[in-house]
């Protein structure tokens, strides 16, 4: 599902916790394996230790995440001391899917550890209040996750100098009507075997690359200025105002027009 696709059918996520505990540097497991009838998470701060969830498994770090659903085993032996803040709680939302969460399904940015921070601080209040917010705290860490997954660009860490290059020409050239022919000619390679390394490379295919870069300075102009969608069309690479609100209207799911009387202030 593309991030556009997903508002359209948003449902909330609905987080309660059952058990939160901050382990400070756990020498071993009491059991080297469990199941559990709710979710589990560990957030890790120091240490390392194997895991398997499910069919997923590996070593994780400081900083890793791992999530365990319910009625599934999950496997754990301790490397080196554990600090680490544990999670048990029910979870539902059609956010997420299971098989994507399970395991080390992310790791823990600034915002995250600033949460764990404050759930150190709840850990032994009691009151509903405490609860309340234990349970604010950890939304916050899966809709940080969301916010990730839906708007940073989805593009991995890219070590081939070809198509590094091919990602800034069309960053710095998609305003002047750029092909994918264009972009594969400037590094020395065919139509063809440029866009099969691209989506090998980074996972997306390099038209709709140039598309999001295109429709980004779309709705920054249309935001931002008073200029007619054919005006905003020759300013971003589109070969007229029909064409450029048509791939707008597909990918936004509204209109030009609408867009800018909505944002606009």
């Amino acid at each position: 599902m593309s991030f556009f696709d997903f508002w359209r059918g948003f449902n909330l996520l609905t987080l309660n916790i059952n058990q939160y505990t901050f382990w400070q540097q756990k020498p071993a497991f009491v059991l080297d394996a469990d199941i559990e009838n709710f979710w589990v998470m560990y957030v890790i701060e120091t240490g390392q230790c194997s895991y398997q969830i499910g069919p997923k498994k590996g070593q994780a770090q400081p900083a890793t995440i791992l999530l365990c659903p319910p009625h599934v085993k999950f496997s754990r032996k301790v490397l080196q001391p554990l600090t680490f803040h544990f999670f048990r709680f029910s979870f539902q939302s059609d956010l997420f899917m299971q098989q994507e969460l399970t395991g080390n399904f992310t790791q823990a940015n600034p915002r995250i550890l600033e949460d764990c921070d404050h759930l150190k601080k709840l850990e032994y209040r009691l009151s509903p209040t405490a609860k309340s917010l234990r349970n604010h705290l950890l939304t916050d860490i899966f809709y940080t996750e969301l916010f990730r997954r839906l708007f940073e660009d989805k593009i991995p860490i890219v070590t081939s100098l070809p198509i590094q290059n091919a990602l800034h020409f069309m960053d710095e050239h998609y305003h002047e009507g750029i092909c994918v022919g264009d972009v594969a000619q400037y590094i020395g390679w065919s139509a063809g075997y440029f866009s099969r390394q691209f989506k090998k490379v980074t996972q997306l295919n390099a038209i709709q690359y140039l598309d999001r870069i295109r429709l980004r300075a779309v709705q920054q102009l249309l935001i931002s200025t008073d200029l007619p969608i054919s005006n905003i069309a020759e300013q971003t690479g589109f070969t007229d105002g029909y064409y450029l609100s048509k791939k707008f209207s597909q990918y936004m799911k509204t209109s030009p027009t609408k867009f800018r009387k909505t944002h606009q202030i």
